[in-house]
């Protein structure tokens, strides 16, 4: 990350530039650019800064204030910086002037100064010296001693847990047919609004039985561990010692979580159930449209690749059909909506549709079918409680396990030591021009550059990675 000024009030023009590697972002340039100008600044001078970045002004005008408290300022973005900036101001008797410039205008200096940042990224970084971000009283967290985390602190930890869950997700077994087997279809999936779909109320309610079954059954349907005789096989192995592994309703096939909803014996009624639900989505389409510029909803949805009407050979369909969102659908609906909350009502009109019309309406179908079938067994809930009951009471050294559905767990006395590093890389960035967050789990390799430290009397010294 690249960050340069061009000074041009003396006879000649002197320029700066320099790279920092913690925390990375566009603003944080411009906040490190405005830094620097400061301490090159004398003292008793009257400084005026032009800047095309509207949010750094901004923030500038926020941070200057004196009745914000403390606790406020370490809420925001690059707070050590700011307290910085604002103390030079104040030791050095400055009055600073920031004033807002237009991007990419053809302003010459603003251009030169973003050909200096541009230039400067192949540079070593610099990092501030930490005996001097701060004057206040408070613990500021660090980051592996190349300077403070200054920024919300329990927001930059919330995104640390949520990428440690991801990244665990994206390893769960069940999960392999969503993904497939090197994970080439993650990015088909809006996880997002995949999560907001999962904790969609049912009824409204914010705690209900109801809810909680709805809920319940979403997660099992995601997860491909809804109660199909493969699964029971794995759970209740003595129940089902001579049972067929065949689905009950379509012999020939092999009845699994992945075959339920595709079964070919209501093959027919399920294509015109989901030709149905995309009537519903044109029609939401059409009623909410935003974007005059867009095109016919029908010619948008029948082109896009939720139309594949073969649903077996549909990936679209298949992660609708297991209660996640396709990125297919999210798109399609950006085409139409700005609003991110007519965008949500919009796909939730659509899901709670296939919801009704097809995930319920043939899982339905499919349970009965194996009651009947359970009922001709003998099989009764009852058995499954007392097999359950028998299991965990049996102590015997020589048990031997039964299947399970999780990964292998590790050996006794160890522990998994995930690569929490990686994790905090990930989220020292915000994407502006480094790829999607995927990449980050793909292909991590970390800046292996020795860090410099920068202190406000414009110094360079080496800095100790001990400690």
């Amino acid at each position: 990350m690249g960050a340069a000024w061009v000074e041009v009030s003396s006879s000649g023009i002197d320029t700066f530039q320099c790279s920092t590697a913690h925390l990375p972002s566009s603003t944080k340039a411009e906040v490190l650019a405005i830094l620097t100008a400061i301490i090159a600044s004398p003292t008793h001078c009257h400084v005026t800064i032009h800047t095309d970045s509207k949010n750094a002004i901004d923030s500038f005008n926020k941070t200057g204030r004196t009745n914000l408290s403390q606790r406020r300022i370490m809420k925001l973005n690059n707070f050590s910086l700011w307290i910085l900036i604002h103390r030079l101001i104040k030791t050095k008797s400055l009055r600073v002037d920031i004033f807002k410039v237009k991007a990419h205008s053809g302003h010459l200096h603003n251009d030169q100064a973003d050909r200096l940042a541009k230039d400067a990224c192949s540079n070593s970084p610099i990092f501030l010296a930490t005996s001097h971000y701060s004057q206040a009283p408070v613990m500021v967290p660090t980051l592996a001693n190349y300077g403070p985390i200054d920024k919300n602190i329990r927001k930059y930890l919330r995104h640390i847990t949520n990428l440690h869950t991801f990244e665990k997700l994206l390893r769960t077994k069940a999960l392999s047919h969503l993904f497939g087997p090197s994970l080439d279809q993650v990015d088909q999936i809006n996880w997002e609004l995949t999560k907001d779909w999962i904790a969609q109320s049912c009824d409204g309610s914010v705690c209900s039985a109801a809810n909680d079954r709805h809920t319940g059954f979403k997660i099992k349907n995601l997860g491909h561990i809804l109660p199909t005789v493969d699964i029971q096989r794995l759970y209740y192995p003595k129940l089902y010692l001579d049972t067929t592994s065949n689905c009950i309703l379509y012999n020939s096939t092999t009845a699994s979580n992945t075959h339920w909803g595709l079964c070919h014996q209501h093959q027919m009624d399920r294509l015109a159930d989901y030709k149905d639900c995309l009537s519903v989505l044109i029609r939401a389409l059409e009623h909410h449209k935003e974007i005059a510029t867009a095109p016919s909803a029908d010619i948008a949805v029948s082109s896009s690749p939720l139309s594949c009407f073969d649903l077996e050979h549909n990936s679209s369909f298949y992660i609708l059909l297991h209660n996640a969102v396709p990125i297919s659908l999210s798109d399609l609906i950006a085409r139409f909506i700005r609003s991110r909350k007519v965008k949500s009502l919009v796909t939730n009109t659509f899901l709670s549709v296939f919801m009704d019309t097809i995930i319920r309406k043939y899982w339905r179908k499919y349970a009965l079918a194996y009651k009947q079938w359970e009922k001709s067994l003998h099989i009764t809930k009852r058995d499954k409680q007392l097999y359950r009951k028998r299991r965990n009471q049996d102590n015997e050294p020589n048990n031997t396990l039964e299947p399970s559905l999780s990964r292998p767990s590790l050996l006794p006395g160890t522990r998994r030591r995930d690569d929490i590093r990686r994790l905090v890389y990930a989220v020292g960035s915000n994407y502006l021009h480094s790829g999607s967050l995927l990449d980050y789990f793909v292909s991590f390799t970390p800046d292996m550059r020795e860090p410099l430290s920068f202190d406000i009397n414009g110094r360079y010294r080496e800095m100790d990675r001990s400690g």
